[in-house]
């Protein structure tokens, strides 16, 4: 038989224990807890009991997300597409820029650059301005291809208003001077001019070159003649008295020069007015600016050469040289 674990904490001079018994044996866990003279064993362990009446844990709850659906749907219409052929963009008939109707960002930045387009460029001033001409209406100044890169960046944000109209990639040069009209802080005119050598002369137009339109006012019309029963109502509408413009005159018709050149100094490569600042006299005043600051001389009025003017600006050159025979030449 094994023996017992008090049996290696005596010392060898203790006697010996008690032979064991079968009772002993039967009690050995009875015998666990024991005090010697040297060594203590204390036993601590004690059993945990049960719980009679147990408490129930409570369940785990797992929280999801409630979605709540809204069962009134709103329905709205943005478009009406009846096969019209601006449907997806359109094309403003004023300022040229194409944007899609009901989309509230296309449509905003639309209204700012139709204003910026009919109304004018914002322009707040430089510190060194070249102020060539002013007064009540407005200042000219004029700007050099040397200047610093504020003022060229400024004459780029007009010129891309100037190519709606007039076609890009041409208007300006490094050898063009620019002339601003300034306007309650807004860029509402501009001429760029530019030195040439030779010009040509334009044929006087003709009596007889009118337009279809004034072809038409002047026919008279035939009486009308309205019966109801035994009264008869008679309306006889006499012939009026035609007003031709020179714009009239010469719109749609060609360009006819002389075959021998004069000399020239200054050419308008191109001249722009705002549509909301047109017959104000803001070009005549531009162009006067170009004739007094140009040169060393001043030019007079029939000195300056236009570069293939459209009707329009037919029109102007007639108008502001005095003359039907006024210079044009062509741009390079």
């Amino acid at each position: 038989m094994q023996s017992k674990i008090n049996n290696f904490f005596k010392s060898p001079s203790d006697p010996p224990p008690p032979a064991a018994t079968a009772t002993d044996d039967d009690d050995d866990l009875a015998n666990w807890n024991w005090e010697t003279n040297q060594h203590t064993i204390i036993n601590t362990y004690t059993r945990t009991r049960r719980n009679p009446n147990p408490t129930p844990s409570p369940p785990t709850v797992i929280d999801k997300p409630v979605v709540v659906k809204n069962k009134k749907r709103s329905y709205a219409q943005f478009h009406l597409e009846l096969g019209q052929s601006d449907f997806l963009l359109r094309a403003c008939s004023t300022c040229g820029i194409e944007f899609t109707p009901g989309d509230v960002e296309d449509e905003k930045l639309h209204v700012q650059f139709h204003k910026r387009y009919t109304q004018g460029i914002q322009f707040r001033g430089w510190n060194n301005e070249r102020v060539v001409s002013s007064d009540k209406s407005g200042r000219v100044i004029m700007v050099l291809e040397n200047d610093p890169s504020s003022h060229r960046n400024k004459v780029q944000e007009v010129v891309k208003m100037m190519e709606i109209e007039m076609g890009s990639g041409w208007i300006a040069n490094q050898h063009c001077k620019v002339y601003l009209f300034i306007s309650l802080q807004k860029v509402v005119g501009c001429v760029i001019a530019e030195p040439i050598k030779e010009a040509f002369p334009v044929l006087s137009c003709s009596d007889d070159g009118q337009s279809a339109s004034a072809k038409k006012r002047e026919k008279k019309l035939s009486p009308t003649t309205l019966q109801f029963g035994n009264i008869v109502f008679q309306r006889e509408v006499g012939k009026r008295a035609a007003k031709v413009n020179v714009s009239d005159s010469m719109d749609g018709r060609a360009i006819v020069c002389e075959s021998k050149p004069v000399a020239a100094v200054c050419g308008i490569r191109a001249i722009w007015v705002t549509p909301s600042n047109r017959r104000k006299h803001i070009a005549s005043q531009l162009l006067d600016a170009v004739r007094k600051s140009f040169c060393t001389d001043e030019l007079e009025r029939p000195q300056l050469a236009f570069s293939l003017p459209t009707s329009v600006g037919k029109a102007l050159a007639c108008s502001y040289s005095g003359t039907g025979s006024f210079l044009v030449y062509k741009a390079v």
